[in-house]
């Protein structure tokens, strides 16, 4: 990692729309003491990657549940660029709610794809790689000091689903007047904001296939979710939960076994 890399600004305007707003306002800026995480029952696990000398650093900061190895919240103080400020805000809301293993497969690529505003154009600039690695070395090094804490026996990247959040009651407004092409774009959005981030957790994709008679949602699995016994279980139940939750309280969740790649 070059000191001339990390000390390149970088214009606002090759930021996405997503990440300026992340940068502009973190929640995620801040710290956990030792004391406070002992009131609250959680081990206090801190990192630091990268040095002010060199223009840029980051302090990562989690408390985890030490019977399961749960992040139950997570905060970050930086010294340095902006880009580095939106990806370790992007990673804090990516973790919370994920155990220490899961929070060591986030990839720079899922960092990006959170605050895109649009699939095929990437948030952050080529050059903001360093920042985003040394983000990523942060939480390696946090899960490392947790490596003692037993995650359950199984486990699955996926919420609770008491936890899958606001329900539209009814479904997405409008959607009976909606054409097939719209419709598909509601649901794509639900996967990409509720669904995809945690199947890529543990190496896995979903992707639409087919919509058929406005009700059956034929998908396909990528990466790990080919060989995971969850995704006929676990995985397709919370895709088809948080569908109904957020889309439309009839829709049917089809995977096509045949079309996985």
């Amino acid at each position: 990692m070059s000191l001339q890399k990390l000390i390149t600004p970088f214009p606002w305007s090759r930021y996405s729309k997503k990440l300026l707003a992340k940068i502009d306002k973190p929640r995620n800026s801040g710290r956990f003491s030792a004391d406070e995480s002992v009131a609250r029952g959680m081990r206090f696990v801190e990192s630091s990657e990268g040095c002010i000398e060199d223009g840029n650093r980051i302090q990562l900061f989690w408390l985890v549940d030490p019977e399961d190895g749960k992040i139950v919240d997570t905060k970050f103080q930086v010294y340095g660029q902006s880009a580095l400020i939106g990806a370790a805000e992007v990673a804090c809301d990516l973790m919370v709610g994920k155990n220490y293993d899961q929070a060591q497969r986030i990839s720079a690529d899922l960092i990006d794809k959170q605050v895109r505003d649009r699939s095929d154009d990437p948030a952050f600039p080529d050059e903001t790689a360093p920042h985003l690695n040394l983000v990523l070395e942060a939480i390696d090094a946090c899960a490392e000091q947790c490596t003692d804490i037993p995650l359950p026996t199984s486990y699955v990247a996926l919420p609770a689903p008491s936890e899958i959040g606001e329900v539209l009651e009814g479904g997405y407004p409008g959607w009976e007047t909606l054409t097939t092409k719209k419709k598909i774009a509601v649901i794509e959005q639900v996967l990409d904001r509720d669904i995809r981030p945690y199947i890529a957790l543990d190496g896995g994709g979903v992707e639409i296939k087919n919509l058929i008679e406005d009700r059956e949602v034929v998908i396909t699995y990528q990466g790990n979710c080919t060989s995971c016994y969850a995704s006929a279980g676990t995985t397709l139940s919370y895709i088809q939960q948080t569908l109904r939750a957020k889309v439309h309280p009839e829709l049917d969740v089809v995977p096509d076994f045949g079309l996985e790649k």
